[in-house]
């Protein structure tokens, strides 16, 4: 099998979006129109969301002694914590983390961009990583995959 070549990283992905969506909305605004408590209160769940998905994602890393480095060699299969129900709940903290953004600088540009950034993730990163994962763990990947969806 051909390697799958490297894969950008997510957080300059993330970055680029996050850039777009500010510079869209320099260029023109376009709030979202929700009162100043909404957006508190939404912002926070948002936050929440990206904290549990990518904070918890990091942690499980951690614990299981594997890198969440896309192009490194992950060392065990994780399906432990929030690997349960999300094969990607980094990349999926990572799109909630770009809501926020848009909540928290009252910009209804990043909420497009959110999508956006999670195509990019899905067919730049993760189809690779998905490659290295099925040739590295074999079946046992495979029933992961059967078991887990990709994003939630």
């Amino acid at each position: 099998m051909s390697s799958p070549g490297k894969s950008p990283q997510p957080p300059l992905l993330f970055l680029g979006c996050l850039l777009a969506g500010w510079g869209l909305g320099l260029i023109s605004p376009f709030p979202l129109g929700l009162p100043s408590a909404a957006r508190l209160i939404l912002g926070t769940g948002f936050l929440l969301l990206a904290a549990i998905h990518g904070g918890w994602g990091l942690l499980t890393f951690k614990r299981m002694g594997t890198t969440p480095e896309p192009n490194g060699e992950a060392t065990t299969l994780l399906t432990s914590g929030p690997f349960r129900w999300s094969r990607n709940p980094l990349y999926l903290g990572l799109s909630i983390l770009l809501v926020w953004f848009g909540v928290l600088l009252d910009s209804a540009w990043m909420l497009p961009l959110a999508p956006v950034l999670v195509l990019l993730l899905d067919r730049l990163v993760i189809a690779r990583e998905e490659v290295r994962l099925r040739a590295q763990f074999g079946e046992q990947y495979v029933a992961y995959t059967r078991r887990v969806r990709r994003w939630l």
